[in-house]
């Protein structure tokens, strides 16, 4: 019987001129990272040799940061971490904040130029640092490429219900004369009166012809949850597409565990419940963290946001390598990141 192969040795990352703060979000990246193993050291004391550094020249000391280090290890590859990012760098500087998007690439890039590194250290005795083009890296593989169909959650049966649903008095809704749907929103209740059939063909229609009307407290049977109703449409309505306005790379979080003992399920919904009422994260990282279908993250994504669970924003900067709101990162001390990383990682287990 073939013996198994050893697991591939992982890769030793030197951290150098970074705080505690900067320290504890590259430890977690690190940690939820899947197709590469990396290991932050965090002392150039560290029994294992570096394999490639990250050099941050913000610290109190500045550039001295990268000079000290470059003339204990001049052959080593390293990337420069700035806020801003200097015109003739000796070799390539990640922006702050750090993104796992170019993090992982960059760190990748400087793997494969160590043999060239360590070739110009031999021709060299003194090599002096000179600028270094800094191509735009490939997205690694573990980072998907997703195609995104988008909807307007305002529009046909979904938006009608939605409007209705925030009125105080109760409401019919009409489609072509026929009553489709009693609502009463001071109790948080509704009546479908029509089949649930025709009701997901409606939500299949952009514009469906839909007439609203007030009606009495007694116009209708109690039959749902008006919340439950509004979640059922919202999945007919999105068929595996985002809300209009969200994108791949827009910061979403949920305000609160949705309530799912009472809803319509959802493949992977106790998953991303988890993880979006802990952290922001954008559809993409959510993609790769739990690897989830991105038709079943779009859904659960439309039914969150039918609901009024879903915090979103496009105009904002983009996730940091990992953001760790509602919990402040830099409340989060060293120990504790651990901690958290522990749970991000249990959530992708789920």
């Amino acid at each position: 019987m073939p013996r198994a192969a050893p697991p591939a040795p992982d890769i030793a990352v030197l951290a150098v001129g970074m705080d505690d703060r900067k320290l504890a979000l590259l430890r977690m990246a690190f940690r939820l990272h899947h197709s590469l193993r990396y290991r932050l050291l965090e002392s150039p004391s560290d029994e294992r040799a570096p394999d490639l550094a990250i050099v941050d020249v913000d610290s109190p000391v500045g550039w001295q940061a990268w000079e000290t280090f470059r003339q204990r290890h001049p052959a080593l590859p390293a990337l420069i971490v700035a806020a801003t990012p200097p015109e003739r760098a000796p070799v390539p500087t990640l922006a702050k904040p750090l993104r796992v998007e170019t993090l992982f690439p960059q760190l990748q890039a400087a793997l494969r130029r160590a043999p060239d590194a360590a070739r110009a250290a031999e021709a060299l005795p003194a090599p002096a640092p000179r600028p270094e083009p800094v191509a735009a890296p490939a997205p690694p593989p573990s980072m998907p490429s997703i195609s995104i169909a988008r909807f307007d959650p305002r529009r046909g049966l979904l938006g009608a219900t939605t409007r209705l649903a925030r009125q105080p008095r109760p409401a019919l809704l009409l489609a072509e004369g026929r009553p489709l749907l009693w609502l009463r929103p001071d109790r948080a209740q509704a009546q479908c009166l029509q089949p649930a059939e025709q009701l997901r063909e409606l939500c299949r229609q952009d514009a469906p012809a839909l007439h609203a009307q007030a009606a009495g407290a007694s116009a209708g049977v109690i039959t749902q949850p008006l919340p439950a109703l509004l979640w059922q449409l919202a999945i007919w309505s999105s068929q595996g597409r985002l809300p209009a306005g969200i994108g791949a790379d827009t910061p979403l979080r949920l305000r609160q565990w949705p309530n799912l003992t009472r809803l319509a399920a959802l493949p992977d919904a106790t998953r991303l419940s988890a993880l979006l009422t802990k952290t922001p994260a954008t559809l993409r990282i959510i993609i790769r963290l739990l690897r989830v279908d991105p038709e079943h993250a779009c859904t659960f994504l439309s039914a969150a946001h039918a609901l009024g669970l879903l915090d979103w924003n496009s105009d904002a900067p983009p996730l940091k390598v990992i953001s760790s709101a509602p919990v402040r990162p830099d409340a989060v001390a060293p120990e504790r990141a651990g901690l958290l990383s522990r749970l991000l990682q249990k959530v992708t287990r789920l």
